[in-house]
């Protein structure tokens, strides 16, 4: 019994560190799947596979090596200048996504609940320090109420559309819906070794700690078929209003709207649900790399970690973000092709 609870911790932890705000809103699948229309789909369920598949491979190496964060990961597998480059990226991609997270925490609160916006930055803070400070008791405890919650929000929003618009579920309406993009082998590729390699910071400290790696692949399997469902239903919602995010800034929350109140506030708190949930992921990686790599305290590295991230979310990370994140794509290929030639060479 304990196993399967494990199990189903470990699928939740997973599914919550890498659906974020831009899964959410749309944003995310509508660019890398929705816009290759119906063959969409097909990318989804080859992503589910590949998530499978690098997920193993890296708890593997960790039980094997005796991995304790995302940087001595990097440095195993990558070749010294590689290896150093990545982690300056990756420990910067961290920094800003979690500088990012506070900020739109705060303008979240700052539009619909008309509170300044460094209230809903200290609330974020407040609330994701309090499970931070739980190590990884407090991971299991934020994704065991954000994913059941992700999952009856996303399923009521999908079948409350197919209700209201029964002709678009057909498979000949799906095969008209325009295909805007080619390459969606690419577009699979680059999304789903940029969030493998964001969710190594989490993956690698917990198959250390619970050094129970069989519980921990089942996890990942687990979480994967779950998240490639959550994922069908966004991209086919997002395939069928392909206007939505050219209208919207949060394409799934305009969706919501148009159908009813409950939705729309269903979408509203699964959307600070999620950026709560990555905020608490990004600042266990970044904790985890400060102990092992400069020896600071996990609980002060916490601390550390907030005061770094805080004063850039109220000035901004648009530039930094513009120059990240086609390098975190490139980097994250050529990380998983190192991954995957690292694997081979140890077996």
């Amino acid at each position: 019994m304990k196993n399967i609870v494990l199990i189903m911790q470990i699928a939740m932890i997973f599914i919550g560190s890498i659906v974020g705000a831009g899964v959410c809103s749309g944003r995310e699948l509508n660019q890398f799947f929705a816009t290759y229309g119906i063959g969409g789909f097909a990318g989804l369920i080859l992503c589910g596979l590949l998530y499978i598949v690098f997920g193993k491979l890296i708890i593997l190496i960790t039980d094997k090596f005796k991995v304790n964060s995302y940087n001595e990961f990097v440095d195993l597998v990558c070749p010294k200048p590689v290896a150093k480059f990545t982690n300056i990226v990756l420990t910067l991609f961290l920094l800003s996504s979690t500088s990012i997270i506070l900020a739109g925490s705060g303008s979240i609160m700052n539009q619909y609940f008309h509170v300044p916006k460094w209230l809903g930055v200290i609330i974020m803070i407040g609330c994701s320090s309090i499970f931070l400070l739980r190590n990884t008791e407090g991971l299991f405890e934020v994704n065991s109420l954000v994913v059941p919650t992700l999952i009856v929000v996303m399923t009521a929003i999908f079948f409350a559309y197919i209700k209201d618009n029964p002709m678009t579920s057909t498979y000949s309406y799906l095969r008209l819906m325009p295909r805007q993009k080619t390459n969606l082998l690419v577009s699979t590729l680059v999304y789903v070794s940029f969030n493998i390699l964001t969710i190594i910071g989490v993956i690698v400290p917990l198959t250390n700690e619970l050094k129970k790696p069989k519980q921990i692949i089942k996890g990942i399997i687990l979480g994967s078929i779950v998240l490639t469902v959550i994922g069908i239903y966004i991209t086919f919602l997002m395939l069928v209003n392909p206007f939505h995010p050219q209208l919207y800034e949060v394409p799934l929350l305009g969706l919501a709207m148009e159908m009813n109140k409950l939705l729309q506030l269903g979408m509203l708190g699964i959307m600070w649900l999620e950026m709560f949930s990555s905020q608490v992921s990004n600042v266990y990686s970044l904790s985890y790399f400060l102990k092992n790599k400069y020896k600071v305290p996990y609980n002060k590295g916490i601390f550390l970690v907030v005061l770094i991230a805080t004063p850039f979310s109220m000035i901004g990370f648009a530039k930094l973000v513009e120059f990240l994140y086609p390098m975190y794509g490139v980097l994250s290929l050529v990380f998983l092709f190192y991954c995957t030639l690292f694997f081979i060479k140890n077996k």
